[in-house]
């Protein structure tokens, strides 16, 4: 019986975890996108760090 709470199979451990739905989040709780991530203290996007479309 496995008791930990975590599938058994976790996959690749170096790909990355989902990124959170922020979308839905600020639905159910009522508030913007921009008001979520300053209270979670994400900081500001910057350009070309990070970004799907940049080289690796």
């Amino acid at each position: 019986m496995n008791t930990l709470p975590f599938p058994p199979n976790p996959g690749d451990r170096n790909q990355r975890p989902p990124r959170p739905d922020f979308k839905a989040a600020t639905a159910k709780l009522g508030v913007t996108e921009q008001q979520l991530k300053d209270a979670l203290g994400i900081p500001p996007h910057t350009p070309g760090i990070d970004s799907p479309n940049s080289p690796k």
